[in-house]
């Protein structure tokens, strides 16, 4: 049986497990609307599923069960509102 993981070591974990996967989709969405002409929400989309599999990585990489699910979701919802208000300007543009 693992310990219990104390508060602080979870608000690190959400820090160093999370934060990478916004940053990811901020960058990607930038590259989308700079780069992109043609086929954007395609492109768009990649960026979304590219989130989604760091996100993956970044948990298991960390071995800790505890808030798995919590940083998976916390992690993949600010990659989808990114993603979103993307696709949004894209419509916009």
């Amino acid at each position: 049986m693992t310990e219990p993981v104390q508060p602080t070591d979870q608000r690190r974990l959400r820090l160093t497990s999370v934060l990478p996967v916004w940053l990811l989709a901020v960058v990607g969405a930038v590259l989308v609307l700079a780069l992109t002409d043609k086929d954007s929400f395609a492109w768009l989309l990649l960026v979304f599923v590219l989130c989604v599999l760091v996100s993956f990585v970044l948990q298991l990489i960390t071995a800790t069960k505890d808030g798995l699910v919590e940083r998976i979701s916390i992690a993949s919802s600010g990659a989808f509102v990114v993603v979103l208000v993307t696709a949004v300007v894209l419509l916009v543009r």
